[in-house]
């Protein structure tokens, strides 16, 4: 009894340390606390007027196209979207239309990050979120998955079907399964 005690015990501990591992592992940087940040792009002033920008930089959740972001060591940047018919082994359903959002994604981190496709979601003035759908459209543009190197940086694109003309489209973009943060565009 007093053995199966003990090995009950030692497959515990193994768990939890188990546990901590993949915690400290996927937790990453601690600088994500803020959440994502706006990316000055090299416009001066003084030193007031950077504390300022800062502090609303900070409280927007919510960034446009051609806006830098970063979180989690991940620069983050819609740089374009489009607005697709489809093709003629591709289209949308009635009412509908394709999205085509460009994306890109640095690694400012000092470690190897990896990205996927299926951080991002799409948010139309519905409410409805979705993941990105099977759509040939940008079949030779897609962003697939893969990790990026320090200093490393990839772009392709996002398709998602949405009413159309819809104008409260937000791109939701969550850096990993762990994180909680998340940056949002405004791609209407």
């Amino acid at each position: 009894m007093k053995s199966f005690f003990k090995i009950g015990c030692l497959g515990l501990i193994g768990i939890i340390a188990l546990i901590v591992v993949v915690v400290m592992v996927s937790g990453g940087d601690d600088d994500s606390a803020d959440g994502p940040s706006k990316v000055d792009n090299g416009e001066e002033g003084n030193e007031e007027s950077k504390e300022e920008s800062k502090e609303e930089e900070i409280e927007n959740t919510e960034f446009e196209v051609g806006e830098k972001v970063e979180l989690d060591g991940q620069m983050v940047e819609v740089t374009k979207v489009e607005k697709s018919q489809g093709n003629d082994f591709d289209t949308p359903s009635d009412g509908n239309e394709f999205v085509i959002v460009h994306v890109s994604i640095e690694n400012n981190g000092d470690e190897e990050i990896s990205y996927n496709p299926f951080n991002f979601k799409m948010q139309n003035s519905n409410g409805q979120i979705e993941d990105m759908g099977l759509i040939t459209v940008d079949n030779d543009t897609a962003l697939s998955s893969g990790d990026l190197a320090p200093g490393g940086n990839v772009s392709g694109t996002l398709s998602f079907e949405q009413p159309k003309d819809d104008d409260g489209l937000k791109l939701i973009f969550e850096p990993g399964f762990w994180s909680t943060d998340e940056i949002v565009f405004n791609v209407s």
